[in-house]
């Protein structure tokens, strides 16, 4: 497949899933802010320039009204809440064939390498980054086929999003591939505490300076 080819084509919808207690943090993490925009600001700037549906999933849709997304919530409430459950309502909400889901705390997305993964979304259930035995579930592309297995997997008390691979065609995106785009793996970097919160910040700040 000819990837250059494929760099600038518009490669589906993203799903950005801002569900998430934050418990640690103590507050909404996707409105840290990052110079003078909050991260769910930054995230949403960085995907339109690759995607032309944004769909944010949140149970707190008040937090989030004046954004240029489409909102939604989870469809599966009577089951525990995960992010399988934010995939299911992202993929539902959309007849694209395929979306990029991305969770709403990874500030350093790179575009180029998201493109890369898209053109191998066709002819797959998923595109999910691996580095060793180690997956980056909240990073990767998802078919719509993938509706009905996780409305399976979910009812049966199974919420890790990586437990429903085995029922998928996948397509592995290895280190090998990965680190021809960001080498130090940035890309994946997430703030769950305000120690990944500060180290983010310091790592923006340096990107800046070097240009």
């Amino acid at each position: 497949m000819d990837q250059e080819k494929n760099k600038d084509q518009f490669c589906g919808g993203a799903i950005i899933l801002a569900g998430g207690d934050s418990k640690r943090l103590g507050r909404p993490k996707a409105l840290l802010e990052f110079g003078d925009q909050t991260l769910i600001e930054m995230i949403i700037s960085q995907l339109k320039g690759c995607f032309e549906e944004l769909t944010l999933i949140t149970d707190r849709p008040d937090l989030y009204r004046a954004l240029p997304v489409k909102i939604t919530g989870d469809l599966l409430k009577q089951q525990e809440k995960s992010p399988l459950r934010g995939i299911h309502a992202g993929l539902s909400s959309s007849d694209r064939p395929w979306q990029f889901v991305v969770a709403c705390d990874m500030p350093f997305l790179n575009l180029d390498f998201i493109r890369y993964m898209a053109a191998y979304a066709p002819g797959h259930d998923a595109v999910v980054p691996r580095v060793g035995n180690y997956f980056q579930p909240l990073h990767a592309f998802y078919s719509r086929t993938c509706i009905g297995i996780i409305e399976e997997q979910v009812k049966a008390g199974e919420n890790k999003v990586i437990d429903f691979y085995r029922h998928l065609n996948i397509k592995y995106i290895g280190e090998e591939e990965i680190n021809r785009f960001n080498s130090q793996q940035e890309l994946f970097l997430n703030i769950n505490t305000w120690k990944d919160y500060q180290k983010a910040l310091h790592l923006m700040r340096d990107r800046t300076k070097t240009g």
